[in-house]
């Protein structure tokens, strides 16, 4: 009997402790999340309309192209000069930027500029391209601030500016990688690059023995413009004079002639007419000067004193 009365208060425990725990974990997890019995849809009246997502406009590629694709979408600059507002979508998928976004440089923009945009002035233009590329190109962007082209850019509007030598076409869309054979600043075309600015120095270049060697040769192998002037430090042919240039030419000299030194750089001529005054070159030059006119001048010696002699021979012979 007392077995019967104490199996059923264990029983009836049992099911107490089971009931008791069930409602402690429904209290918990409606403590941790009352979100969940707040937000529950009522059971009555009528379901609320859905809402509509917010969507923000599309920013592809595409998108620009709507209207960039289009070849005569132009706007023009404050001095009249025109700009062409057209991009070839294939420029930019064969340049070294293939991989970027119209607006990972064009991000002042937003998703769409101004229906009618203010003409550009250009030296604001020319400014602002070339602080876009330094955004993301900074060891270009130290070098290029204490080169012979900054300054002109930053203060005049005038100058070479990254698209003007990495763009064929100045647009920025058609940006080669350097290390492309066929590049614009590949070996065998760097100084037509800069002969479309320097064109006097392009001239004698391309008469010297490292001109020759560009042109029907093996570019890689001769100096450039780059190798003397550098690449985005450029220097003039003024700070090229300068003690520092000095070792750095030698070493350049030296990297194909070998034994080169301080007074073998200084004597190459480089583009201008002669070799430096004072240089071993330069004496070399004016000796050999010097000798060829006395050659000459001693073969019209030569020949004037023998006429004069068959001329007195004639004379004499009629006497």
């Amino acid at each position: 009997m007392w077995r019967r009365v104490a199996l059923l208060a264990g029983v009836l425990g049992l099911v107490a402790g089971l009931l008791f725990l069930a409602g402690t974990e429904n209290r918990s997890a409606n403590a941790i999340h009352p979100s969940l019995r707040e937000n529950r849809p009522a059971t009555t009246g009528p379901a609320a309309a859905p809402q509509p997502l917010v969507q923000e406009p599309p920013t592809g590629d595409s998108y620009c192209q709507i209207c960039h694709a289009d070849e005569s979408l132009s706007s023009g600059f404050t001095n009249g000069q025109p700009l062409s507002l057209y991009v070839d979508a294939r420029d930019v998928r064969d340049s070294a930027h293939e991989l970027l976004t119209c607006v990972t440089c064009h991000d002042q923009l937003g998703t769409h500029p101004d229906e009618n945009p203010p003409l550009f002035d250009i030296a604001t233009y020319r400014t602002e391209a070339t602080e876009m590329c330094e955004r993301c190109h900074q060891a270009a962007a130290d070098g290029y601030a204490g080169s012979a082209h900054w300054e002109p850019v930053f203060e005049e509007g005038e100058g070479a500016t990254c698209l003007d030598c990495h763009s064929p076409d100045g647009s920025g869309h058609s940006v080669a990688l350097t290390s492309d054979p066929v590049s614009i600043l590949g070996p065998a075309r760097v100084a037509g690059a800069c002969g479309s600015c320097h064109e006097q120095a392009q001239e004698t270049y391309d008469h010297t023995s490292h001109g020759k060697v560009a042109r029907f040769g093996d570019a890689s192998t001769t100096a450039t413009c780059v190798s003397c002037h550098s690449d985005h430090n450029v220097q003039t042919v003024e700070d090229l004079a300068l003690p520092a240039a000095r070792a750095r030419l030698s070493a350049a000299c030296a990297a194909c002639h070998d034994g080169a030194d301080a007074s073998f750089a200084r004597a190459w001529p480089g583009h201008s007419e002669g070799a430096p005054p004072g240089s071993a070159a330069d004496i070399l030059e004016r000796l050999g000067f010097f000798m060829a006119a006395a050659v000459v001048a001693s073969g019209l010696g030569h020949v004037s004193l023998d006429l004069v002699r068959r001329r007195t021979d004639r004379d004499r012979g009629g006497v």
